[in-house]
């Protein structure tokens, strides 16, 4: 299974980010008991101590039966509307996981996570087809799957429980070590009895296909987003997916994993306004910028110590690029490489990306199909040289005419020649064409990816029509795209420099360029 679009893991692993837009939650059980909303908390373990008497999720017993007991601990959370305004109280227990051994109460570990870049083949899927989008979220999910260890916790504060006795799991408490491959592979096991299948590309991302009827699924933990090739089909997979788990349907799709979703006809638009007011709060300031980064060089120093705030807003950043705005993926990508020897050069820089991000907060993503025949095409770019000589690639697909994936990232090794990295380019990012062309071809059929260059002798090469005499010197990992391409598994188009769309991807351009990238993409 390819998790990574072209060596950059595209999967949602950043939810501390999300998370942290409801910073003024209490960090433990003292905390929430003492401050000014702690009727609502206590509202809130309430109703979380009656889901798990509810879901059997542990019963007392001697401690003596125990050869090791873990610890618990409250987690609060707020649950948040696009606008950022509390609409719940969310309080979990969780198990001090950290403490299990493997061997003695956890094996196996490993749940997929689902990438950017099916959810947003989703919804260009549903944009081209004209078809319903609906989401959902599942009530204390990970409760629903059991477990096959003996697992010991003590009870969390504010429950009491008889002298002696420890609480034992039959669920899969949140915080174990294999909780969530105990969800997965219990909604997994779900969905195939209800037809679907999981795909290989992302196991996160299920399919439905039933004689002329199509829906596609995409799950991330308890969040889920559905789309149908008709109302009637919606309708019925909503009545049996709501047997079992428990179901929150919301009409519609408004939000999912914090990204604002709002959808006019066939065109939907994604945008992070909250995440993106919260970074540029921690750097006050009412000055913007028209470009991402300022025109100046960077390079790297050694520094005494590792900056954390820095680091904390590259990860801020790099969410809000993967999920939503291209436009500033290589700028992130670029000053990410000096996380670890930052100087005031540097975070002048990424407060000018700030600036830029400050001026542009309500700038949304873009997914409308352009109503052509099937396509899927990848535009691909490199710019030779570059810091310790290697040269900088990046890449954008669209599919069916939406923009779907992208990514911008510095090749592993040097190359000698413009021509040498337009081609090296064109293996790493031909993974990523396929990849899509795979994970969807259950919905949309084969469709293959046309790779879009601007370099005519990389392309001759790749066609094998041009002379080897010169690229002789190639490693043999980069002549996988000529292999491809003579088996009909990618096709290459040439495409003038001005009309190149991942030239965005490869370094710093003016505003008049990144404009002219943001048209009908970023808006």
């Amino acid at each position: 299974m390819v998790k990574e679009l072209n060596g950059q893991d595209d999967s949602i692993k950043l939810f501390s980010t999300t998370a942290s837009l409801s910073n003024d939650s209490p960090r433990n059980f003292s905390e929430a008991m003492k401050g000014e909303n702690r009727k609502a908390w206590k509202e809130a373990m309430d109703n979380e101590l009656a889901s798990l008497k509810t879901m059997d999720v542990w019963v007392e017993v001697p401690e003596n039966w125990a050869n090791q007991v873990l610890g618990t601990r409250w987690v609060y959370t707020s649950k948040r509307d696009p606008a950022g305004n509390i609409i719940r109280h969310k309080a979990r227990v969780v198990v001090q996981g950290y403490r299990q051994i493997q061997g003695l109460n956890f094996d196996e570990t490993f749940a997929p996570t689902p990438t950017f870049a099916s959810l947003r083949s989703l919804f260009a899927i549903a944009s081209a087809n004209g078809w319903e989008v609906q989401t959902f979220d599942v009530t204390t999910a990970y409760l629903h799957s059991s477990i096959a260890e003996y697992i010991f916790v003590r009870p969390p504060p504010g429950l009491s429980v008889l002298s002696g006795t420890v609480l034992k799991l039959r669920k899969a408490l949140y915080g174990l070590k294999q909780a969530g491959r105990c969800w997965w592979r219990h909604l997994r096991a779900i969905l195939e009895r209800l037809g679907f299948q999981a795909n290989d590309e992302d196991q996160s991302t299920y399919t439905y296909n039933k004689g002329e009827e199509r829906a596609m699924l995409w799950m991330h933990v308890d969040d889920g987003v559905i789309t149908a090739s008709s109302k009637a089909l919606m309708i019925r997979l909503r009545n049996v997916l709501s047997h079992e788990p428990k179901l929150k349907w919301d009409t519609g799709i408004h939000s999912v994993v914090g990204i604002n979703v709002r959808r006019i006809g066939n065109r939907f638009e994604l945008s992070q306004p909250a995440l993106i007011r919260k970074l540029c709060n921690l750097s006050p300031s009412n000055i913007t910028a028209e470009q991402p980064l300022p025109i100046i060089n960077l390079s790297s120093e050694k520094a005494a110590k590792i900056d954390k705030e820095y680091l904390s807003r590259i990860g801020m950043l790099l969410y809000i690029a993967q999920a939503t705005r291209p436009d500033i993926m290589f700028s992130v990508n670029f000053l990410a490489r000096f996380s670890m020897n930052t100087t005031l050069k540097h975070w002048a820089a990424l407060d000018h990306l700030i600036a830029y991000m400050r001026g542009s907060m309500d700038k949304a993503l873009v997914i409308q199909s352009n109503g052509q025949d099937k396509t899927l095409e990848v535009y691909i770019d490199a710019n030779w040289g570059g810091e310790g000589s290697r040269s900088q690639h990046g890449f954008i697909v669209f599919l069916l005419g939406a923009p779907v994936a992208w990514n911008s990232k510095r090749q592993s090794c040097v190359a000698s020649s413009t021509c040498q990295a337009e081609y090296m380019a064109m293996s790493f990012v031909a993974k990523a064409g396929t990849w899509i062309s795979r994970n969807i071809a259950a919905i949309t059929g084969n469709i293959t990816p046309i790779l879009l260059s601007d370099n005519q002798s990389a392309i001759k090469i790749a066609a094998d029509s041009g002379s080897r005499k010169n690229s002789r010197h190639f490693q043999r990992e980069f002549h996988l795209i000529n292999e491809w391409v003579t088996n009909n598994h990618v096709r290459i188009k040439w495409i003038s420099s001005e009309n190149q769309k991942a030239d965005i991807f490869t370094k710093k351009l003016a505003k008049i360029k990144v404009d002219m990238f943001c048209k009908g993409i970023v808006v």
